[in-house]
């Protein structure tokens, strides 16, 4: 008989649960059957049918197979984890709790970006970072564009049957409906933009969301917006400019941008490397509201000449790139540029 791959059970509330398949060789792991691993809540007539199994993602990593549940698992409550046999398609079930919750004080925002309170009225996105795992399904419930009038616009947001959350359920991200974005698309000429030049709004959350924990936010958030005119072309990279460091010092590159930009994509829309092509490690920060981005190094600047390389994908926070701006008239053709390059020296 094959071996029975062994069960690695969740300690936490945002852990998952996994399969070591270390032991087993290539030929018994090809011949494994499908739905190998499979998670439920328990329930009193221990009778577990598939259709109602958690839903998660199954992902392998090595000699592991992952699942990680798209709802954080909760204290107190019994799940039960099913290995299917190799030669039948019953399953042997193992139950698990989970022990203690995190110790969090208080359940709070803790960054919303863009960070400015002057912004474009074609912006496109809003990301909310909150220092807990949030409850999924309910943002919409909680945050609401109010207008200088005091009216609730119940059409901003675009509504997704699976909410943009980063892996760890920390960082949500809210788009505004492209439909009220786009000139002459139905939904702009029906309702107008979400955000009109000129005028003033505000971004509310309420303090009644509940993290994974049950716990709700500490307070209401009131984020202030005066809404100034659109982005309407590409980002413009022949107007950056840079501040460049001194040879041998840890001094922050700068770059200073035509426009406010998308803070998300920088870290994996900027490159450094030196005259040879060898990558210059460090890290990314954005500064004065997204206008500016200063490159912090791992070791000491040397003389010398530098490229900056930005790929074509980095968005400004109204969701133009390099290539194209999202709200367009006419077709545009298709550049086969995808990286963008700056020259300086030290």
């Amino acid at each position: 008989s094959q071996p029975t791959p062994e069960l690695i059970f969740p300690t936490g509330i945002g852990d998952v649960v996994k399969l070591d398949l270390s032991f087993i060789s290539y030929e018994e792991k090809e011949a494994l059957p499908k739905e190998l691993l499979i998670v439920f809540v328990t329930n009193t007539k221990r009778e577990y049918a598939l259709e109602n199994a958690i839903q998660g993602r199954y992902t392998n990593e090595g000699d592991q197979l992952i699942f990680t549940p798209y709802f954080p698992f909760e204290k107190g409550i019994t799940y039960v984890a099913g290995i299917r046999n190799a030669d039948s398609d019953a399953y042997t079930f193992h139950p698990f709790r989970i022990g203690e919750k995190e110790s969090i004080s208080e359940a709070r925002i803790v960054n919303i970006y863009p960070s400015a309170t002057r912004l474009p009225e074609n912006l496109l996105r809003f990301y909310i970072y909150f220092n807990t795992p949030m409850k999924k399904g309910q943002a919409l419930k909680h945050i609401q564009l109010i207008d200088d009038a005091g009216n609730v616009d119940n059409h901003a947001f675009m509504e997704f049957k699976q909410e943009l959350w980063s892996g760890d359920d920390k960082r949500l991200t809210v788009l505004f409906d492209p439909g009220r974005i786009k000139r002459g698309v139905a939904t702009n000429r029906l309702r107008g933009s979400a955000l009109q030049e000129g005028r003033q709004y505000h971004l509310s959350i309420s303090g009644d969301w509940e993290d994974v924990y049950g716990q709700p936010l500490s307070e209401r958030i009131r984020k202030e917006i005066r809404v100034l005119m659109a982005y309407r072309d590409k980002i413009q990279v022949d107007k950056w400019t840079l501040n460049t460091p001194k040879a041998g010092s840890y001094e922050e590159l700068a770059i200073r941008f035509d426009r406010l930009m998308d803070h998300a994509l920088i870290q994996s829309t900027i490159q450094l490397k030196d005259s040879r092509g060898y990558p210059i490690h460090g890290s990314w920060k954005m500064s004065d509201k997204e206008q500016e981005a200063r490159f912090i190094p791992e070791e000491k600047w040397k003389k010398g000449r530098y490229k900056l390389i930005v790929d074509v994908r980095l968005e400004d926070v109204a969701g133009n790139n390099l290539q194209n701006a999202l709200d367009h008239q006419v077709a545009q053709e298709p550049q086969s540029d995808t990286y963008h390059e700056m020259h300086f020296k030290i």
